[in-house]
């Protein structure tokens, strides 16, 4: 027997309108044996007003360790743990397979029990949690799904735009010290018997500074570096005689001025296991970084024919291994690292061959002695073959694509036996010849694939360690996932799934409805499109994709630009100044009512609103700057935040009128993600709804007051036939996501007290608010207290689970907490409580029919999607 679940609906209705009025969300787990299955459909009642909270992350809460390395546009690398406050660019693989810059919106940070870490057998590395996404050839899998054996995206190359100002001597000087030179026990050493390095380290010596001396250190090819103090104190008796003044010594007593920079950059006094690349090498420009890593190998690497053309690089220092590994990506040369045991201490060596080989040679090269053989090596290189099977596709690439003819794509490459070409399936097919198959069936998919950004990474190592971690995740709105340790990781649905169906519904019901998005990061225009890339899926369901009528809204001061760029909008939306009291504004500047420059804010926007003027930004300005007893400080102070609220883009003294916003049918979605990197973004983005939450409340209390009661009994049951009236203006569902940053507990933002009353009050005059967060645990209390509706995703940190925890209503056996624990680990597995009927599903939110903006890129869909 089929049972239809209907969220949120009395048993009374749900037997007079049966599903009418509701929207298709969700199917329910049946425990069949010890498996579970899929059966009953689910929907959720939309006629009555209802707060619906979903929390958790649809695929899980990934996150990485805190020393995950993560490099910004600039070459600067951080870990993870320090971007909380950075708005520097990250590197991102975007939607055509390139690696490129990309913003950060949002930093996360949580505690877990268990980590993954994964070892790559290029030498890389990463801890991650279980539930992180990583991307392989047929998209994003949990890394816990995957195996030893399986191979996930990594970086070919990063594209870094460093503006780091070291001089060239200094450049060379840092090369050859941390390779060959010994930085402690008071000595700066170099040892090379190459006479060209020699001489070129001497030169790199004299233009650091021309009283430095190299003198012979113990031995031939083992030198020191020394002042020479005589010719110091001459030069410096030169400068005073000349009123050249320095406030501080040129060189101390013991210290040469060569020491002392080596101090300063933080790499004297370093063992050779213990070296490492100090932070000014990673922010140089390209040209600046091929001298260093072109020294550093005439060095301490190698170049030899075996029977390939391989170069290598060997430390006893891990760390200047991997930074070394990390720098020649910034060329698009990808290394393998392995270690060799020594006698004493281990060693990590660096291998490149194959293209990689060829591309060192080109780009970087050698110098002195080993320069003689990279030449060689460049002429007979190109004419080598090379091992195919070191840069490779993964395999599972022909599960998704088949030539319509084998025979007939061998005869077009010229195969002497065409038919044989076939055989390629049971293979990994190196990028040359993907994109040979690419152009030949003149597939500009494949091709995209043949020359992505992307060294397909094999895993060597899996090892889940326990104990007490501390992980982070940040979110990259433009591409949804970022590189990390130099691999490709990733990072809104169920309420794209509310959406969709409130769209959906008979026009009799939809036109008597309006949803209004909050798009904090610019994923929901992708709603205007269907969803063609889940059409399996989709069949499965019984669905099929398509798009909506979705209008957008963008802050005029960005509307114009969007428009010529082709972001897509639709309408600006913009804000009045006289709209705002002084909290508003004191919130989003960040200041209290009670500090100087608060008061002065009160004071000026509190005469400014008895005027009844509706006044500008200009307006305030002119209004602080008229108030000569304030002092000159608090004013200039006050006048520079309004000044910079220029830059928002957000006031006009022709403010966007509700009733464009309000309309039934229609989904309209504002769009405040160019907010995503601005200073104080969540503040401006907190004004926008807390001043479009209190309007929305306002209007529709009025709207009750005056209509009939038959009205307002239609407000509720609007398709009732025995309903008197008309609903004047529609019933209002408001969508917000990352919730948390709009009502935090325990804090205030300018939508807290707004949001706070319509969660208190706001069913009454038929508002509706879905908020979605993946961190309870930081959510305003009346969230959990007032929702009639909660979905449940999974989550891990233990501040969330304990926010559920409180949600252990009288008729569920145990707390949300728990229950979550047996949900499936499958994408959509959700528990949702619905508090009307005090029951507890456990339940599968079924797939968009619309395009999911809020997905990370795959490298290859299915078959039909990608290639059909």
């Amino acid at each position: 027997m089929v049972v239809e679940i209907v969220l949120g609906r009395t048993e009374g209705d749900r037997k007079k309108f049966g599903t009418r009025g509701t929207i298709f969300l969700a199917k329910q787990y049946i425990k069949m044996g010890q498996f579970m299955t899929l059966a009953n459909k689910v929907f959720m009642d939309v006629t009555r007003a209802h707060v619906v909270f979903v929390c958790g992350k649809r695929g899980g809460g990934k996150c990485l360790h805190g020393e995950t390395l993560i490099t910004l546009e600039d070459g600067t690398q951080k870990p993870i743990r320090d971007l909380e406050h950075e708005q520097r660019r990250l590197f991102s693989l975007a939607n055509d397979l390139k690696i490129r810059g990309a913003n950060k919106a949002a930093f996360y940070k949580r505690e877990v029990h268990e980590l993954l870490v994964i070892k790559l057998r290029s030498g890389k590395e990463i801890k991650l949690t279980p539930e992180h996404p990583l991307l392989t050839i047929k998209g994003w899998i949990p890394a816990e799904q995957l195996h030893l054996g399986s191979r996930i995206a990594t970086p070919r190359m990063l594209p870094t735009q460093g503006t780091g100002t070291l001089h060239d001597c200094e450049v060379k000087l840092l090369a050859y010290l941390l390779a060959e030179g010994h930085m402690s026990n008071g000595f700066v050493l170099f040892a090379n018997t190459d006479e060209r390095i020699v001489t070129d380290f001497r030169d790199a010596v004299m233009q650091f500074d021309q009283t430095l001396l190299v003198k012979i250190h113990s031995k031939a090819g083992c030198f020191r570096i020394v002042q020479n103090r005589k010719r110091k104190i001459f030069q410096q008796a030169e400068r005073n005689a000349m009123g050249q003044f320095t406030s501080k010594p040129v060189f101390s007593d013991t210290k040469s001025t060569l020491r002392t920079w080596l101090e300063t950059i933080g790499v004297y006094g370093q063992l050779p296991p213990e070296k490492v690349i100090p932070a000014e090498i990673f922010t140089l420009p390209q040209e600046k970084l091929q001298v260093f890593l072109n020294r550093l190998f005439s060095c301490d690497g190698s170049i030899y024919r075996k029977p390939y053309w391989q170069i290598s690089y060997c430390s006893s220092s891990r760390q200047l291994a991997q930074q070394v590994h990390h720098l020649l990506l910034r060329f698009g040369i990808v290394a393998k690292i392995r270690t060799k045991n020594g006698k004493l201490r281990d060693y990590y060596e660096l291998l490149l061959n194959g293209d990689h080989a060829e591309t060192f040679i080109k780009e970087i090269g050698f110098f002195g002695r080993k320069q003689d053989v990279a030449y060689c090596a460049a002429k007979e290189i190109e004419h080598i073959p090379k091992n195919p099977n070191v840069d490779t596709i993964p395999k599972e690439v022909w599960d998704t694509f088949r030539p319509k003819s084998w025979a007939a794509l061998g005869r077009a490459m010229h195969y002497t036996i065409p038919k044989s070409l076939r055989e390629t399936v049971h293979y990994a097919p190196s990028r040359q010849k993907l994109l040979h198959i690419a152009q030949t069936e003149s597939d500009k998919k494949l091709e995209l694939v043949a020359k992505a950004d992307i060294f397909w990474d094999e895993i060597v190592g899996m090892e889940k360690v326990e104990g007490e971690f501390t992980v982070y995740d940040v979110t990259v709105p433009d591409y949804h996932n970022f590189v990390a340790n130099d691999i490709i990781v990733h990072n809104s649905y169920t309420m794209g799934v509310i959406a969709e169906g409130m769209a959906s519904l008979e026009p009799e019901i939809a036109n008597n409805l309006s949803c209004i998005i909050l798009d904090t990061m610019g994923v929901y225009w992708t709603m205007k499109y269907p969803n063609h890339k889940e059409e399996e899926m989709l069949r499965q369901w019984g669905l099929e994709g398509r798009g909506l009528d979705v209008q957008i809204f963008t802050p005029i001061g960005y509307y114009k630009a969007y428009k010529e760029k082709g972001i897509p909008t639709d309408y600006p939306f913009a804000i009045k100044p006289s709209e705002l009291v002084p909290e508003d504004w004191c919130l989003s500047f960040g200041v209290t009512a009670l500090e100087p420059v608060g008061v002065l804010i009160e004071k000026v926007i509190n005469e400014l609103r008895e005027s009844g003027r509706n006044y500008s930004i200009a307006d305030i300005i002119e209004a602080i700057d008229k108030e000569e007893t304030i002092e000159r400080e608090v004013r200039a102070g006050a006048i520079n935040r309004f000044k910079n609220t220029e830059r928002w883009g957000l006031f006009s003294t022709e403010g966007t009128l509700l009733e464009n916003l309000v309309i039934g049918g229609k989904i309209t979605v504002l769009d405040v993600s160019c907010y995503a990197t601005e200073a104080g973004g969540w503040a401006i983005k907190s004004l926008v709804i807390g001043l479009v939450a209190e309007k929305l409340f306002l209007e529709r209390m009025t709207v009750r007051k005056e209509e009939e009661f038959g009205a307002i009994e239609s407000a509720e049951h609007f398709f009732r036939a025995e309903a008197a009236g008309k609903i004047r203006k529609p019933l209002v569902w408001l969508v917000i996501d990352e919730a948390h940053e709009f009502l935090p507990q325990g804090e205030k933002t300018p939508a807290t007290d707004a949001l706070v009353t319509i969660l208190r009050e706001g069913r009454q005059p038929g508002i509706s608010l879905v908020l979605a967060s993946q961190q309870p645990g930081k959510i305003h209390t009346d969230v959990m207290t007032q929702s009639d509706i909660i979905i449940c995703h999974r989550i891990t940190a233990k501040i969330d689970v304990d926010a559920l925890g409180m949600l252990a209503q009288s008729y569920l056996r145990t707390g949300l907490d728990k229950e979550i624990q047996f949900l499936p680990p499958d994408p959509g597995s959700a528990l949702a409580m619905d508090d009307q009927n005090e029951r507890l599903y456990s339940i599968r939110v079924r797939p968009r029919f619309s395009w999911h903006g809020g997905e990370a890129p795959t490298a290859l869909e299915e078959k039909k999607s990608l290639f059909g």
